[in-house]
């Protein structure tokens, strides 16, 4: 963290009351609190296509950064799974950047 100014707790606390509050961090567009974690999983597109490796970085109760494990380019819609039990939801991508995709969960489905 930069300090422009000798304020630096008051800043600091400022920032880290932003990180999570979408009103306060332009950057920040959630509209959940994240969680951060290293789940692996894979990422099952359905059909007769393989699934991708894959680590959930972090969750909230709307969607998931998830990383290709391999750095191959995941699907635009795929089914998230932890387990052969274990479905987080149908995720659907909302941005990319690299081998890391930001989804949109659906637990419906």
């Amino acid at each position: 963290m930069r300090r422009r100014w000798r304020a630096g707790v008051v800043e600091a606390a400022f920032l880290i009351d932003s990180y999570n509050n979408p009103f306060l961090n332009d950057r920040n567009r959630r509209r959940h609190t994240r969680r951060r974690t290293r789940i692996r999983a894979w990422a099952d597109p359905g059909g007769v296509a393989p699934v991708y490796d894959c680590v959930v970085l972090d969750v909230s109760e709307g969607g998931a950064n998830v990383v290709s494990v391999t750095g191959v380019d995941l699907p635009d819609s795929f089914e998230l799974q932890l387990d052969a039990r274990n479905k987080m939801g149908r995720a659907e991508v909302a941005w990319r950047e690299g081998a890391a995709v930001g989804v949109k969960l659906d637990k419906s489905k």
